[in-house]
């Protein structure tokens, strides 16, 4: 039986979906690099930060957080951004 070759994959968006699809990729190592793309790139970071502490346990795979310039090579792009709600404002 013939694997499949794994993908790049970009997220653009490191909210809560974003960071959560990262997770969830990184559990089921579908991919073989996830870059994390977000307006506030120290929120990338950090998600991508958190993910990577768990990697040792998981195998080996590229999660970190970059820019536009990283999706040119990726085989998918899932957007999970948003604009941001006004104070008072429910996802509602």
């Amino acid at each position: 039986m013939e694997q499949k070759s794994k993908t790049k994959v970009a997220i653009i968006g490191a909210g809560n979906v974003g960071a959560s699809v990262a997770f969830a990729m990184a559990l089921q190592q579908s991919a073989n690099e996830i870059v994390l793309i977000d307006a506030n790139n120290e929120k990338a970071i950090g998600e991508a930060l958190d993910i990577n502490h768990g990697l040792c346990f998981l195998g080996q795979m590229a999660v970190y957080a970059g820019d536009y310039s990283d999706i040119s090579s990726c085989d998918v792009i899932i957007i999970t951004a948003g604009i941001g709600r006004k104070p008072g404002e429910t996802r509602i």
